[in-house]
């Protein structure tokens, strides 16, 4: 566990950094979007995945600070790919659940200002931990009401109960690696079935994270989705090498890169 000291270390160090991972529509085989996702510089661990650290920052009360970080981050790194004319479509950061508020409305609106980037190219995607309800829904309807996309991460985890789920304001319901990965199974693709259908019922996009192989994209899309994301495509990258992933991207939906 990370003390709040060594936390507010890596900010104002600036050890954090963000990767980027290509989204591709499956019927076109062209990239629509990248997923941002946080890391740490540890300067005695060395380079740390999200997972080694992101719990410890709500605890810290540092919440804000870092989503501050990472809109800021990612809205100068999408005006940078903007001015070269790559097409990157959009990007979406995750959240915590105590973040979704007022002011992650707030500082997400100026970072997109600061930097010209459209709202609408920003999406944020709310983890499966959050409790869904009528409260939860009204304050994701804002975030939309502001022009902000928003996605509903790990369908099929956490405190997801379909009896909450009529009004869900959710412009893209993503499918976890879990199921995605086991494509094919019969208990999978109905689990992957049903989130399409959700989805499309609250007139959402699907996301299938984890696509790895050439037969895991046909089945996922065979069962409706729409857009993929996986080692299939692409790694997590740097923002200056995100360019290139782009451009290795073939008509077809795969990568002429081999994954490492």
């Amino acid at each position: 566990m990370f003390t709040r000291t060594e936390l507010q270390r890596a900010l104002d160090a600036d050890e954090l950094l963000l990767i980027y991972q290509a989204q591709v529509d499956m019927r076109t085989g062209k990239p629509v979007g990248v997923e941002c996702a946080i890391r740490w510089r540890h300067p005695e661990q060395g380079l740390l995945h999200a997972m080694k650290f992101v719990n410890d920052v709500p605890p810290a009360g540092l919440a804000r600070d870092y989503m501050r970080f990472i809109v800021r981050t990612a809205t100068r790194q999408m005006a940078r790919w903007r001015s070269a004319s790559v097409p990157f479509g959009r990007a979406a950061v995750n959240v915590w659940p105590i973040s979704i508020g007022r002011d992650l409305i707030d500082d997400t609106l100026s970072a997109a200002s600061d930097t010209g980037i459209p709202p609408g190219d920003i999406e944020i995607e709310s983890q499966p931990e959050a409790v869904y309800g009528p409260d939860i829904f009204k304050v994701l309807q804002d975030f939309r009401d502001a022009g902000l996309r928003v996605a509903l991460d790990d369908f099929g985890e956490g405190n997801i109960h379909f009896t909450n789920m009529r009004d869900a304001p959710f412009d893209v319901v993503k499918l976890p690696v879990l199921f995605v990965k086991r494509a094919g199974a019969v208990y999978d693709d109905t689990v992957i079935a049903a989130a399409v259908g959700f989805a499309r019922s609250i007139g959402a996009a699907t996301v299938a994270e984890g696509v790895e192989t050439v037969a895991i994209r046909d089945r996922v899309r065979e069962l409706g989705c729409d857009i993929g994301q996986g080692y299939l495509w692409s790694q997590q990258v740097p923002g200056d090498e995100l360019p290139g992933v782009l451009r290795s991207i073939r008509p077809d939906g795969a990568s002429a890169k081999p994954v490492a």
